[in-house]
């Protein structure tokens, strides 16, 4: 591993304007951030926008329980479960205000993600032996659905980029990732569960060793190693951005035998950063790391050191 020459460090804090009680999902748009926060007693989503101010605004709110989100042509659409439980996807426009809603004749097991290339593409899954997708005409309220791909080894696992869909299953003790836009197929010489993210010009993963963190980019030989004792006990997640960016988050034991949870933020060639408590969600916006807690938004900075 090379040697840090720079340090993530707490820019800011800010008090989010409602608790986060279950999931949120974060959207980079037009400079801005739009944060949907779940309220399952509601059975709704809150969608509240951050200026570069670091002011909330709140937008809408919605009759569905938010799972995945993407921007496309000028549109907000968000996927997710309404009161009957079944998918629905809804789009908005800049001013929060309802474009169109569907519901999805789906009943999965892995809850549809979505993304925006030269159309909206979805991936679900309902069977445990297949991953289904297909490309969806809002206006038209009309689904294209794209011959299914076979799970040999489930569970698979759908990683929604910013204009692609990646799924990765375990195959004869190695991983194959496949790009579900352009149905490239890569095979890792990895047998553990793979997250997946990209960079402005690259596509990365990583993955858990017993007492180490990997990354590694796509079609390039380069692996980097982030010693971390007990890593294996934990959820690990990519978060695309400028740079490549892994996230880690378990429990750890304390002197007085009660947990305390944590999360670690690694780049290369940067120190790792450290924080306590649960964290709901991390996004790259402009040029911070974002984390979502239960009642607060903690800004992190790239500073050199």
């Amino acid at each position: 591993m090379t040697e840090n020459n720079s340090a993530l460090k707490i820019e800011k804090t800010i008090s989010l304007p409602m608790t986060v009680e279950s999931h949120t999902v974060l959207v980079d748009w037009d400079n801005e951030l739009w944060i949907m926060i779940n309220s399952i007693q509601n059975k709704e989503t809150f969608i509240f926008k951050m200026n570069a101010s670091l002011s909330f605004e709140k937008m809408v709110s919605l009759p569905l329980l938010s799972t995945s989100a993407t921007i496309c042509k000028n549109k907000l659409i968000i996927t997710g479960s309404n009161f009957e439980g079944k998918p629905k996807i809804i789009s908005l426009n800049n001013l929060g205000e309802i474009q169109e809603e569907i519901i999805l004749e789906l009943t999965p097991t892995i809850w549809p993600v979505i993304t925006c290339s030269n159309k909206i593409f979805f991936a679900w899954q309902e069977d445990a032996d297949e991953i289904k997708y297909g490309s969806l005409d809002l206006e038209k309220n009309e689904i294209d659905n794209l011959p299914a791909i076979s799970v040999n080894n489930p569970p698979a696992k759908l990683f929604p980029l910013k204009e692609t869909i990646y799924a990765s299953f375990s195959e004869k003790n190695k991983t194959q990732l496949v790009n579900l836009i352009n149905n490239e197929i890569s095979n890792l010489d990895i047998s553990q569960p793979i997250t997946v993210g990209e960079t402005i010009d690259a596509i990365f993963y990583g993955w858990l060793e017993t007492n180490s963190v990997c990354l590694k980019f796509l079609k390039k030989d380069k692996q980097i190693n982030f010693p971390m004792k007990k890593a294996s006990l934990g959820n690990l997640k990519a978060i695309s951005g400028n740079e490549a960016t892994l996230w880690i988050q378990k429990r750890e034991l304390q002197m007085d035998d009660s947990y305390q949870w944590k999360s670690t933020i690694i780049q290369e060639n940067t120190e790792m950063f450290e924080i306590e408590n649960f964290i709901y969600a991390v996004k790259s916006w402009n040029d911070r790391l974002v984390l979502i807690q239960n009642s607060r938004i903690i800004l992190l900075k790239k500073f050199s050191i």
